[in-house]
């Protein structure tokens, strides 16, 4: 008995070696090619500690089942994931098909790969695996599989535009978006520009939709879909052509995410569609806001009945989790971080959370206060809504410095920029599209 306590001890020190890694960095080494170790699961066979071998019954009845022992599934592009002793653990492999090395945030463990057989050793022991072909009920069941949160500056862009309404999108020398308005319930336009000189000239304005305001407007394919005046789902073809009504009524946050429309309904509770707009079914029942997702099946929103916080949720197993504590608004990713604002004394204050590691969430704050909850992120700055903006390295440093909300950014890219000017009525006295590598700015609609 007390030798095996003494192995459980030995392998407790394991797991913190093994566990404690959140490494995702690069493969030092071209990975290694697909007939190798990616493809199928490899799961404990055998454990060899201080001389001491486990196998079968043995090991199974000391640890557990073999799969929750430890299970990994390798991915083409040098990273692998997997369970040990019931823990999520990644990291990235580099090496030969015959000598496959695992990197643990710093800690090399070496492979040796026979057949159907990848042995690990360690520095007091190892472990054998063996291939199979059907997914182990540890990876299957563990939701921390597909957490991998990363944007880059389109996705950052993205979701900037999707916290912002979404009223904008810009393709192909195409501005899709409100037009012929002194308010936000004018008509759904398609102006098409092309660049003279410095500045964005517009050619033609074509009305795709007069019977109301889009907001929340995205694209697939040559497909515009978007939501009318808060009312309905539509979707019209680029050209003009095949318009056609989704969903009827109340509805909020439009988003396509692998082949599906997800939306908030009536209840805000989160929902979703076929792209024709049929069997829907219900994602999360309850009132959230600022639905989005960062991963394939995980998702971010402000949960209405846990004091406005952030929550994190895995839209496959139902796993939850808090990220803040406070009433947090317009969350963006950008990288690895989460940027958002809260609020204290009546003032809002930008915010940022390391997503990378979900058992720390570690966080930073600014003491400076915007005026506004409200903020966009692109590939190289932080804007308030009312104009100002500062490089992201320096976004502890953003703050208002205007009384009042004089324009609006609407829509932020890599290329371009949309704001809004407002008189003194609180009417838009003027739209913009800015190009953002020539500087020049062009009044439309």
């Amino acid at each position: 008995m007390k030798k095996i306590i003494a192995l459980i001890l030995t392998m407790t020190l394991i797991l913190c070696v093994f566990s404690g890694c959140g490494g995702s960095g690069e493969p030092s080494e071209k990975p290694i090619e697909k007939d190798g170790i990616v493809g199928g699961y490899w799961v404990a066979e055998k454990i060899e500690m201080e001389g001491t071998e486990f196998s079968g019954e043995d090991m199974t009845g000391i640890f557990g089942p073999a799969d929750t022992i430890m299970a990994i599934f390798f991915t083409e592009n040098g990273t692998f994931n997997g369970v040990l002793f019931e823990d999520y653990i990644k990291g990235t492999y580099s090496g030969t098909l015959e000598a496959p090395e695992l990197d643990f945030d710093g800690e090399i463990v070496k492979g040796t790969l026979d057949g159907d057989m990848l042995l690990l050793t360690m520095k007091d022991g190892s472990f054998t695996l063996k291939r199979q072909d059907e997914i182990p009920d540890s990876l299957a069941n563990n939701p921390w599989v597909t957490y991998a949160p990363d944007f880059d500056a389109e996705q950052t862009s993205a979701m900037s535009n999707f916290m912002a309404y979404g009223y904008y999108l810009v393709e192909d020398d195409v501005l899709y978006g409100l037009t012929h308005s002194e308010s936000n319930s004018g008509s759904f336009g398609a102006m098409s520009f092309h660049m003279k000189g410095d500045f964005p000239e517009f050619k033609e304005t074509r009305i795709l939709d007069g019977e109301g305001f889009a907001n929340y407007i995205c694209k697939d394919g040559d497909v515009l879909y978007y939501i009318r005046n808060y009312e309905e789902i539509c979707c019209i073809g680029t050209d003009g052509s095949g318009a056609k009504v989704l969903y009827e009524g109340a509805c909020d946050y439009l988003q396509i995410h692998e082949g599906r429309l997800y939306f908030a309904d009536e209840n805000y509770n989160f929902v979703s569609t076929d792209m024709n707009g049929e069997n829907l079914i219900t994602v999360v029942d309850k009132e959230i806001y600022y639905p989005y997702f960062i991963c394939s099946d995980w998702m971010i929103f402000q949960d209405d009945a846990d004091d406005e916080s952030l929550h994190l949720y895995n839209t496959t197993h139902g796993t939850e989790l808090n990220i803040t504590y406070v009433p947090s608004y317009s969350p963006i990713m950008d990288g690895q971080y989460l940027y958002y604002t809260d609020v204290a004394d009546g003032q809002y204050f930008l915010c940022r959370i390391d997503m990378s590691d979900p058992q720390t969430f570690r966080f930073e704050g600014s003491e400076l206060p915007l005026r506004e909850p409200g903020f966009m992120i692109d590939d190289k700055f932080i804007y308030t809504t009312n104009g100002c903006g500062i490089e992201k390295e320096n976004w502890k440093e953003l703050a208002d410095d205007k009384d009042v909300t004089e324009e609006i950014y609407m829509y932020v890219s890599e290329d371009y920029t949309v704001h809004h000017e407002f008189d003194s009525e609180g009417l838009i006295g003027g739209k913009y599209l800015m190009s953002k590598e020539k500087f020049g700015g062009t009044a439309f609609g």
